[in-house]
């Protein structure tokens, strides 16, 4: 295993100044690429597995290797960093403490693996459950940088990420259901129905658990379903916002304007994608109380 080489996408974390708090966080976590420089967040890059070999997330094309393989029905999977990886990202830090975000442990192995290493660690540091995943996890990062960039200490970083994570909602939708097909989660007879109409599965994901929320038949539904969806949980009132798409930036743009929202526009990590395929498009966003 080449950790080094697992390691380059959390190079500015570990080679830049000195921090009280530095944070931690995977590649699914949907961080937009037009942010400031965030020298303070380390990013540890999700593996993924082609069978011409291995790329770690975030290299520049690797949504359109990850789309095309999956057109062609070639395998792709994914690997979560392990524990040597958070640990190696841990001792390395250029701060006092490290606070390590990932997403809800009902979802992957990562908040294991962190955990893990925070415990065998010589160096401070505690890993924090988002309780959510993708660009809703990127908030709750966020939301901890600030506070670390504010001079926080260790203390009042984690308590700002878990009441981050307290808030945080995201609603998205599925472009369509084949690669829920591939997963073989759903039966036959139900793909049969939903291909025939043609649905767009719209989902939440809050506090650990995946709730569908409607089955619009249109890209207009979907849209306006979103919109219904995440106003009736807070996305009004909400302190920040984040639209975020999978290889779908013009649908971004019109959920964005659609939403009536200014904040950043994220890509969905293809890490993630190959499990949803392309088309995902969503909010995410933290409820003001």
């Amino acid at each position: 295993m080449d950790v080094p080489g697992m390691l380059l996408g959390a190079i500015g974390y570990l080679m830049g100044p000195m921090k009280s708090v530095a944070l931690l966080t995977d590649s699914s976590a949907c961080l937009p690429l037009d942010l400031p420089a965030r020298p303070s967040i380390g990013v540890l890059p999700i593996r993924i597995h082609f069978r011409s070999g291995d790329i770690p997330d975030g290299t520049p094309g690797a949504s359109d290797l990850v789309y095309e393989a999956l057109a062609q029905r070639e395998p792709v999977k994914s690997s979560a960093p392990t524990t040597v990886e958070y640990l190696t990202a841990i001792e390395e830090a250029r701060s006092d403490a490290v606070v390590v975000i990932t997403p809800a442990a009902e979802f992957t192995g990562m908040h294991r693996n962190a955990a893990v290493a925070a415990e065998i660690s010589g160096r401070p540091a505690v890993v924090v459950d988002s309780r959510t995943a993708a660009a809703a996890q990127g908030l709750v990062v966020l939301a901890a940088w600030l506070a670390a960039e504010a001079g926080a200490s260790v203390e009042e970083v984690v308590a700002a990420a878990r009441d981050a994570a307290r808030r945080a909602d995201l609603v998205a939708a599925l472009e369509n259901v084949e690669f829920i097909e591939r997963s073989g989660r759903v039966g036959p007879l139900a793909l049969g129905l939903a291909k025939q109409l043609g649905i767009h599965p719209v989902f939440r994901l809050n506090d650990g658990t995946v709730e569908r929320l409607g089955v619009p038949r249109s890209p207009e539904a979907v849209l306006s379903r979103i919109r219904k969806e995440s106003q009736a949980r807070g996305l009004g009132t909400a302190t920040h916002t984040m639209v975020f798409h999978a290889v779908r930036a013009e649908g971004a743009r019109r959920l964005q304007a659609r939403l009536g929202v200014s904040g950043p526009v994220a890509e969905f990590s293809p890490s993630m994608g190959i499990h949803t395929g392309p088309g995902v498009i969503g909010v995410a966003w933290l409820r003001s109380s």
